[in-house]
């Protein structure tokens, strides 16, 4: 019985002793872990930024195509120039400016004689699109096309007459241009003043570099001029 009791007992000693050693190991792995540099260490989070927003720009204006400058074919000596450009108040409205332009020659090759301007610019304002028929050419079969319509309008203006072939002469007591040509004859325009404002519906056609306009007659649509980009 004594011996059973004395087994007992080492075998208790043991286990106190395994217990305790281990409780101690632990304790001793942590302090020379935090002394070794182990210790945990706090990782910052990874922050992904959103992708860039991409704006689509806004689409042109529907006349935006027609910018430029336009010149129709010489039409013994004389041919009309167009400057067209978009408006700066964002409407999407063009802004247009004429000039009549006499040469010195039938096929418009030489020097400008005079020029024809007036002093206020056609607004060229969009009206929609739509679909009419037309004769590009007075020699062709009538066509669809698609137009964009537009209304044309002029505010009271006056005109100007310049070049080298001009001088301003008094009629009658009233102020003229007198047109000198290269044989010497002359031809006088009166200056008639302030001309009355004009509005009038139209449209624009686009065929490569070539531009048709159109205006209104008897409720149909029917070509006004043929030019060709510069």
């Amino acid at each position: 019985m004594k011996k059973v009791l004395a087994l007992l007992m080492v075998s208790g000693t043991v286990v106190l002793t395994g217990c305790g050693g281990g409780g101690n190991s632990s304790a001793n792995g942590n302090a020379n872990g935090s002394a070794n540099g182990n210790a945990d260490v706090a990782v910052p989070p990874v922050v992904v930024a959103p992708p860039p927003v991409v704006v689509a720009p806004p689409p042109p204006p529907a006349l935006a195509a027609y910018v430029g400058t336009w010149t129709p074919a010489c039409n013994d000596s004389f041919r009309q120039r167009l400057v067209v450009a978009l408006k700066n108040d964002g409407s999407g409205a063009l802004e247009i400016s004429t000039y009549d332009e006499t040469f010195s020659t039938a096929d418009c090759s030489g020097p400008v004689q005079f020029t024809e301007t007036t002093s206020e610019k056609i607004t060229a304002t969009p009206d929609g699109a739509g679909n009419i028929q037309l004769k590009l050419t007075a020699d062709s079969p009538a066509s669809d096309i698609r137009i964009d319509k537009v209304v044309s309008s002029l505010p009271a203006h006056t005109i100007q007459i310049t070049g080298p072939a001009v001088t301003t002469v008094l009629v009658n007591g009233k102020p003229n241009w007198r047109i000198t040509d290269g044989s010497g004859d002359t031809t006088d325009i009166p200056d008639t003043g302030i001309q009355q404002a004009v509005s009038d519906n139209g449209g624009f056609y686009l065929r490569g570099n070539e531009l048709f306009t159109v205006m209104q007659k008897d409720g149909a649509y029917v070509l006004d001029m043929h030019y060709v980009k510069q």
